[in-house]
């Protein structure tokens, strides 16, 4: 599933169309009238955390790319077309995604300060929500669309690993500092994902989401399911420590 970074992307790619009149709108996305997309001018792009949105004067088309979703700029793929937008200058099409047309003012939906990726983003919203579930653990939080929007399984592994925190931790055993600290690395590891992509690097550079060998230790990552719902998880045994309480 592609994560926030992906998809701040995304929009940076399909930017050029901002501004142009929709020639042609087809697909076999549900409950989209295409014929009023029709003729409309595209106005702007935005994204929340894994979402994308194309905005209109009074409504927005929302894709989610889900597990599977595909999408191709100036390009048709050999799949079922969900939502395609032609433009004057190009066209984009997705595929095994979940599209949905946003009437205004689709905007109030969404709690913006909760994506990394977003100059809104609030730290000290974010960890008085991570405070309010104590005894929840902190893979499962880091997952949570409404604490860290954009984050995904490959983020949470990752900002774990450096921040030397075990997955199974408990967030209420978790000093705040610890939790203030892992929040910042997230902001700052969303960006420097987007930054990858900016760059052709494709994914971040994965220290342990993925990986086999800790590269602190040296030892064998673990490879296990944790959390609810069980995400795999990737973490070291020796150097990433587990919060739990003293019983």
């Amino acid at each position: 599933m592609p994560e926030g970074p992906e998809m701040v992307f995304l929009k940076e790619l399909a930017e050029p169309f901002v501004g142009q009149q929709v020639w042609e709108a087809r697909g076999e996305a549900k409950g989209i009238s295409f014929d009023r997309v029709k003729g409309q001018v595209l106005q702007d792009i935005k994204t929340f955390g894994k979402e994308l949105f194309f905005c209109f004067p009074d409504f927005a088309l929302r894709v989610h790319l889900m597990l599977f979703g595909k999408y191709s700029i100036n390009g048709e793929l050999n799949r079922v077309l969900q939502l395609g937008l032609v433009f004057e200058a190009g066209e984009i099409n997705f595929y095994a995604c979940d599209c949905r047309l946003l009437n205004a003012p689709w905007e109030d939906q969404y709690d913006w300060p909760t994506d990394v990726l977003h100059p809104a983003f609030d730290p000290e919203k974010a960890l008085g929500k991570l405070l309010r579930s104590p005894g929840r653990f902190i893979c499962d939080a880091l997952l949570d669309q409404t604490l860290f929007a954009g984050v995904g399984n490959g983020l949470k592994n990752e900002v774990l690993f450096r921040q030397r925190i075990h997955p199974e931790s408990q967030v209420g055993e978790i000093p705040a500092s610890e939790l203030r600290a892992l929040i910042k690395a997230t902001q700052a590891l969303s960006a420097e994902y987007l930054e990858g992509k900016r760059h052709g690097e494709g994914e971040v550079h994965w220290q342990a989401y993925r990986q086999k060998i800790c590269p602190r230790d040296r030892v064998p990552f673990l490879k296990a399911k944790l959390g609810k719902p069980p995400r795999s998880c990737y973490f070291c045994a020796l150097c990433q420590r587990q919060y739990l309480p003293d019983w």
